[in-house]
């Protein structure tokens, strides 16, 4: 996991040839250009999700892990918490769904992340996370998610 600001990005365009792709799109993207959906940058192996929702309670929120993806959040507008655990301290609640590129897990073993405006957060392919916790009162918040492919 990495937790960082656009000024320090450079740092990890070496992790992932993409990385730099992803994070140069979504510190350029205006926030009036912002609409909610996908947009590929590279075919279906580099896009972004964009999303404008509501946090959601601890309850709400689920445990999840990606095999397949590296995922970068970037919160364009609003605050949420992030959670990341350590998959030892975690059960599974739905096994692994290729399809969906999924596990879920429960548990409640979590550390918490500050995800601040114009910050970012990498999660890498197994690593437990939980996204969109509100922190206090369900805010609406504009986000993007980058996914990368991995091999």
């Amino acid at each position: 996991m990495v937790i960082d600001t656009f000024e320090n990005a450079a740092r990890y365009y070496m992790l992932h040839p993409a990385i730099e792709m992803v994070l140069d799109y979504m510190e350029n993207l205006d926030p009036v250009d912002f609409k909610p959906g996908r947009v590929e940058l590279s075919g279906s192996d580099v896009f972004v999700n964009a999303m404008e929702q509501l946090t959601l309670s601890e309850e709400e929120a689920v445990w999840e892990s990606h095999e397949q993806h590296i995922d970068i959040h970037y919160m364009m507008e609003g605050h949420e918490l992030i959670k990341f655990a350590e998959e030892y301290k975690m059960d599974v609640e739905v096994p692994y769904d290729k399809e969906k590129d999924c596990t879920l897990f429960t548990g409640d073993a979590g550390m918490e992340v500050n995800h601040i405006k114009g910050g970012f957060v990498i999660f890498f392919p197994e690593e437990i996370h939980k996204a969109m916790i509100t922190d206090g009162i369900p805010s609406k918040v504009k986000k993007l998610v980058g996914k990368i492919k991995v091999d």
